[in-house]
């Protein structure tokens, strides 16, 4: 962490209302983790369906430039995961993003922080839901997706509902299947362009192609990140996993490592995929990493590695979907929400917030599905945009809080993600309106755009409503 003010703030607990895979209702308090699981945590937290189906869409529209578009990502997410815990050091709050942005922003960007983060978490949970679809179709091409994608969701729901007990082992051990499923393909790739595994026509069939680095521009680059960023969206689950040490130098160490390794991950992984094939053969109705094996290697292995991503594409969901249960029960506390969503039982199980979120996973389903664009890439945009949008807010927050405290004479610390602030916030701001911008040329992301500023629009609407609720019980 990066010093400011003089003093040096000691780190305490993160507590945060994001995608999670170790919060459930019947698991007892653990041993603090270390950097190892804390950093095991992170990664396998992330991985999903954004990567290993997603991925697809930025590598068509940017080619080999898509590599860039990673490691810019790779940079972005560090800054606002910087931002996020730097403030929650000196102020551990459950429900950081809301909080944060109620305090230093005002009710509004509170209010608005708290459900574009829900419904980006319904909107994850519909997309691994399609990708879950899509791997399965490999193995059952008779059965129609939007009901495989319903099925898989029911199963989730029913999970959350009963509370698992011990779910958050078998959570780790899907943590650990799609890591090692990540660099087995690296490795097998390694191997296959040293000459020590055959099936390659070529060894160095990408650079022998008519495909420059910047297949479509500097445009398809800006285009492609809308995406990228949807496969480091999950980040924040690493500062809910973080609640579990007290130890300062642990925490910041591990989501330094977790970003680190992520990026270096998905650039080596995707970089792969296009040396060995031509981009734009490759797209969402099949994994790109699916797609080399079967070409490349052989059936059993890309086999295996379907089902690999088909885990690591339910863990995904299993956790968004208590997140989001979590975070609703929350915005229905302070009265942001209907009543209804605070309903449980006797075991803490929120029956009210559950069944929400079971009504938005349907509603995105049928709304993606009645859209002649592609399912997938419909909602992973949509999702992005939010993404892009809470992103935003929670490093206009950073900048507030910073200079707040400057003003007040406190002292308080940086993490050194948020290198260079509060310039290179500045900078991630403006990034992200660019990139905005760039992705309304994209007529797919474009009609994700207008979704999302219709439920910006509603939600705004509603928050004028909202307002006089919790105003008139305040009063009375």
């Amino acid at each position: 962490m990066q010093s400011s003010g003089g003093k040096r703030a000691s780190w305490r607990p993160i507590i945060s209302n994001t995608p999670s895979l170790h919060h459930h209702h019947d698991v007892k308090p653990e041993k603090a983790p270390g950097v190892p699981m804390l950093t095991l945590i992170g990664i396998g937290g992330i991985i999903g369906a954004g990567f290993f189906l997603g991925c697809g869409v930025p590598i068509r529209l940017a080619g080999p430039s898509v590599l860039i578009a990673f490691l810019i990502g790779g940079i972005l997410t560090a800054q606002v995961t910087g931002a996020l815990t730097s403030i929650a050091v000196k102020e551990p709050e459950e429900g950081s993003f809301k909080v944060y942005a109620d305090r230093y922003l005002g009710s509004y960007a509170g209010y608005l922080q708290g459900w574009i983060y829900y419904l980006t978490s319904v909107l994850t949970i519909a997309s691994e839901a399609v990708a879950m679809a899509v791997f399965t179709h490999i193995w059952l091409p008779h059965i129609a997706e939007w009901l495989t994608a319903s099925i898989y969701s029911i199963i989730i729901l029913i999970i959350n509902a009963f509370g698992v007990r011990n779910f958050d082992r078998v959570e780790s051990f899907m943590s650990v299947v799609k890591i090692a499923a990540l660099v087995g393909f690296i490795l097998f790739a390694v191997l296959l362009i040293s000459g020590l595994l055959t099936g390659m026509p070529h060894p160095a069939a990408f650079l022998s192609s008519s495909e420059t680095f910047f297949t479509h521009g500097f445009t398809g680059l800006m285009q492609s990140m809308l995406i990228v960023v949807f496969a480091y969206a999950g980040i924040g689950v690493f500062a809910t996993a973080a609640v579990k040490t007290p130890r300062g130098r642990d925490v910041e160490l591990s989501a330094i490592l977790t970003i680190l390794i992520l990026t270096v991950l998905y650039i080596m992984a995707v970089g792969f995929v296009i040396w060995f094939e031509p981009t734009q053969s490759v797209n969402t109705s099949i994994s790109p990493f699916v797609l080399t094996l079967q070409r490349h290697g052989t059936i059993w292995l890309a086999d295996i590695f379907n089902a690999a991503i088909l885990i690591a594409s339910f863990s995904v969901m299993a956790g968004a979907v208590f997140s989001s249960m979590q975070i609703l029960y929350s915005l229905g506390e302070t009265n942001e929400a209907p009543r209804f969503v605070k309903i449980q039982n006797q075991r803490g199980v929120q029956y009210g917030a559950l069944l929400a979120t079971a009504i938005g996973i349907a509603l995105s389903l049928i709304l993606a599905y009645a859209l002649p664009s592609n399912v997938y890439q419909f909602l992973i945009s949509a999702s992005s945009f939010m993404t892009f949008f809470y992103w935003f807010v929670m490093l206009l927050t950073f900048i507030s809080w910073r200079s707040r405290l400057r003003s007040a004479s406190q002292s308080f610390q940086v993490s050194k993600l948020a290198f260079g602030a509060p310039v290179s916030s500045y900078v991630c701001l403006a990034l992200i309106v660019a990139l905005t911008i760039y992705a309304l040329f994209q007529p797919s992301q474009r009609i994700a755009f207008y979704a999302f500023a219709a439920i910006y629009l509603l939600l705004t609407i509603a928050y004028w409503f909202v307002r006089k609720k919790i105003q008139k019980s305040a009063g009375s």
